[in-house]
């Protein structure tokens, strides 16, 4: 038999045991999982919580050793540089921001009086 479909290695609680099939299932797909990422024979924990979901815990093998993931993204430099704004032209040079129009206290003072009265009253419930 394949050290995939091996039993569990440790009792179970007594409160978990009606579901001892359903946690040997997830501990072989956790295993399966473990074993089409990173090979046979690799070293690797799982943890049962009390409900009986099992988690993977953690895999032998570091980072640097496995083959870097194909769909990783490092931005180019055009990237970056659309993500942080135009540089300024000359050091130490400063470019602000175009400043909000504000409402001049003329335009304020035709603002209808609806708006500024109080609160709303409460809604009927």
């Amino acid at each position: 038999m394949d050290s995939l479909f091996r039993p569990l290695a440790t009792p179970l609680p007594a409160h978990l045991e009606p579901y001892q099939f359903w946690i040997w299932l997830q501990i072989v797909m956790i295993r399966a999982y473990v074993r089409a990422v990173r090979g046979k024979g690799i070293l690797f924990s799982t943890l049962i919580d009390r409900r009986g979901n099992v988690y993977l815990n953690w895999i032998e093998k570091d980072p640097e050793d496995l083959t870097p993931d194909p769909f990783s993204f490092t931005p180019s430099k055009a990237y970056q540089a659309a993500l942080s704004g135009p540089e300024p032209a000359h050091p130490g040079e400063r470019r602000d921001l175009v400043p909000l129009a504000a409402p001049s206290p003329r335009r304020i003072a035709y603002i209808p009086h609806i708006f500024t009265q109080s609160p709303l009253p409460l809604p009927d419930t």
